[in-house]
């Protein structure tokens, strides 16, 4: 069963999330050890970020859109 758009754009929401999480993390670790490494890493941290409030935008439509046909 395909899932509907609404739970697609909230699991893709807290996947891109996560990533983000998981980008800043692993920038801040790899600081002092490599800097060309940690300069990547926060470059995809923030478009994630971007990404993330797109889909939020998104998500946000479809559920007005729901709201308005109840």
């Amino acid at each position: 069963m395909e899932p509907s758009v609404h739970d697609f754009l909230s699991k893709s929401l807290l996947n891109e999330q996560e990533l983000v999480r998981d980008y800043q993390r692993f920038a801040m670790r790899i600081k002092e050890e490599d800097p060309e490494m940690e300069k990547s890493f926060r470059h995809w941290a923030e478009e994630d970020g971007l990404r993330a409030n797109k889909i939020e935008e998104f998500l946000h439509k479809v559920e007005k859109n729901y709201n308005k046909t109840r």
